[in-house]
């Protein structure tokens, strides 16, 4: 699925880390919803005074409920997970969907934190996009299989020159990446030397 990037972030003076939305995306899921009612409050207002035809207050109203869906779903979709670095757990929230998934769990559940390059040359001319990717152990109750599938921390996209190195622009995120796994007490590989595909799948 293609999801909206996620950005880490300490909290609490580093009691707790943090991957979600941006503030700014927040913001405007916020937005949409408080727009859409205000809408649909306008809509029944003018329908109830007259102030404007019945045909502009419906369509006041029909959009209003539109956009506030919009917004509601957006907000439900939205992926993060949250490591308490005190407590030694994760809180993950899975979307999309109406009914995103929710896990509670050890970080002792967590295998390492993984950077790949994936080569996006079609999207972006020369563009490499660089993932960390959060990998979990494998757990005899789930048949031997990883306890959560994997997931995308966080993205870093730069263009390069052909002939330069793959990961000539993954040393941020690398040191980016390295400082999240210390935190959370799990190793760190580096593996933005060769191509890899995207780590999950695209809807």
């Amino acid at each position: 699925m293609l999801e909206t990037p996620l950005f880490g972030r300490f909290q609490g003076e580093n009691k707790r880390l943090v991957f979600s939305a941006p503030l700014l995306y927040h913001g405007l899921v916020r937005g949409c919803i408080g727009t859409g009612i205000a809408m649909v409050l306008y809509g029944l207002f003018a329908k109830a005074t007259g102030f404007d035809g019945p045909i502009y207050a419906d369509w006041w109203v029909g959009i209003g409920i539109l956009v506030t869906a919009a917004g509601i779903a957006a907000a439900f979709s939205l992926t993060s997970i949250t490591f308490d670095l005190r407590e030694r757990i994760y809180k993950r929230r899975q979307g999309p969907g109406l009914f995103p998934r929710q896990t509670i769990g050890p970080l002792t559940h967590l295998d390492a934190i993984v950077i790949i390059s994936e080569p996006n040359s079609r999207l972006t001319p020369g563009g490499v996009t660089y993932h960390l990717v959060l990998h979990w152990k494998a757990r005899p109750d789930t048949g031997g299989s990883p306890g959560e599938p994997l997931m995308v921390l966080q993205t870093d996209t730069r263009q390069i020159i052909v002939g330069q190195p793959l990961n000539i622009g993954a040393q941020q995120l690398i040191l980016v990446g390295a400082r999240y796994a210390q935190a959370i007490g799990v190793p760190f590989y580096d593996n933005s030397h060769f191509a890899s595909k995207c780590p999950v799948p695209i809807w």
